[in-house]
C-alpha cells in the first residue's frame, strides 16, 4: 500500500516537472522586465541644406548637399530618468566611410526630465552621388547606448545643385506672376516644353543636358513674362489705365458727376414746367 502510495506521489511530481519545463519553454513564466533606457533620441534634423523635399532620380524625399559644402546633424537627446544622466560621446557612422564622426558639440551631463543637444560637422565629398545615403546616430551614457539612423541623405553634384536652382527660380516666377496674353502664352509653351525635357533628363541621371536645359527653360520663362507683361502696357492701354488714377482720373471722375447733375437738373425743371403748366379740372 506505501509503495503504490509512493508511486503516485513520484508520478504527479513528475508530472509537475515535466509540465513546468513545457510552460518555461513556451515563456509563460514572465521574465523579469528590462529596465526602460534612460535616454532616448527624440528628432534630429539637417541643418543648413541645400535642399529638402522630393527628388525624381532617387525617388522620394531627400536631404541634399552640394559637394563640398559642410554638413551639419543637430540630434535632441531626452533624459527619461529620475536623476541626471552623464553622456561618454556621440557619434555619427555614414555608409561611405568607415571612420565615426565624433560629435563637436553635446552636454557631458543631461538633469532629469531635461533635454541636451548634440551637434556634428563634418565633410562630406567623398560621398557619391549617385545613391542615397544610410547614417546612424549614437549616444553613450554609462554602460548603454541609444541609437536612431535613416536613408535619406544625398550630397549633390555641381550639376545637379545648378538644376535644383534652376528649378526654384522657374516654381518662383510661376507663383509670382500669371500670363493673360496670347503671346505670353505662346512663348511659355516652349519654355514649358524645355522644362519637362529637362525633367526627364535629370530623372534619367542626365544631369548636364538637364542643367543646360533647365537653364533655357527659365530663360524663356522670364521672357514670355516679360513680352506679356510689354504687352499689358501699350502706349492705348496705359493711356486708358491712367484714366483710373491719379490726377487725370480725378478729372475724368468730376466731369462725370458733374454731366450726372446737369442731366438730373434738366429732368427736374422739365417735370415742374409741365406741372404747373396744368390747370385744376
Amino acid at each position: 500500500m506505501n509503495m503504490l502510495r509512493q508511486c503516485k506521489l513520484s508520478l504527479v511530481m513528475a508530472s509537475f516537472l515535466c509540465l513546468l519545463a513545457v510552460v518555461l519553454a513556451v515563456g509563460v513564466v514572465p521574465r523579469s522586465a528590462e529596465a526602460a533606457p534612460a535616454l532616448s533620441i527624440e528628432s534630429y534634423k539637417w541643418l543648413k541644406t541645400s535642399y529638402e523635399g522630393s527628388d525624381g532620380f532617387y525617388g522620394g524625399s531627400i536631404v541634399a548637399y552640394k559637394s563640398g559644402d559642410n554638413v551639419e546633424l543637430m540630434a535632441t537627446v531626452r533624459n527619461w530618468s529620475g536623476a541626471g544622466v552623464s553622456v561618454s560621446g556621440a557619434t555619427l557612422t555614414v555608409d561611405w566611410s568607415s571612420v565615426l564622426v565624433n560629435a563637436v558639440e553635446y552636454p557631458t551631463t543631461i538633469a532629469k526630465d531635461s533635454y541636451g543637444v548634440i551637434i556634428w560637422r563634418f565633410d562630406a565629398s567623398a560621398a557619391s552621388n549617385l545613391v542615397t545615403h544610410n547614417y546612424e546616430i549614437t549616444v553613450k551614457y554609462g554602460n548603454d547606448e541609444v541609437k536612431d539612423s535613416g536613408s535619406n541623405l544625398v550630397i549633390y553634384s555641381d550639376e545637379q545643385a545648378a538644376c535644383r536652382e534652376s528649378i526654384q527660380k522657374w516654381t518662383a516666377n510661376n507663383s509670382a506672376y500669371t500670363l493673360w496674353g496670347y503671346e505670353g502664352r505662346r512663348l511659355m509653351a516652349g519654355a514649358s516644353y524645355l522644362k519637362n525635357k529637362a525633367d526627364d533628363e535629370y530623372n534619367s541621371g542626365g544631369f548636364a543636358a538637364a542643367k543646360a536645359d533647365y537653364a533655357e527653360a527659365v530663360k524663356k520663362q522670364e521672357h514670355a513674362i516679360k513680352s506679356d507683361a510689354c504687352a499689358a502696357l501699350t502706349p492705348q492701354s496705359a493711356q486708358a489705365l491712367e484714366g483710373t488714377g491719379g490726377n487725370k482720373g480725378i478729372g475724368y471722375l468730376i466731369a462725370g458727376i458733374g454731366i450726372l447733375l446737369a442731366g438730373i437738373g434738366v429732368m427736374v425743371g422739365v417735370l415742374l414746367g409741365v406741372m404747373r403748366g396744368k390747370k385744376p379740372a
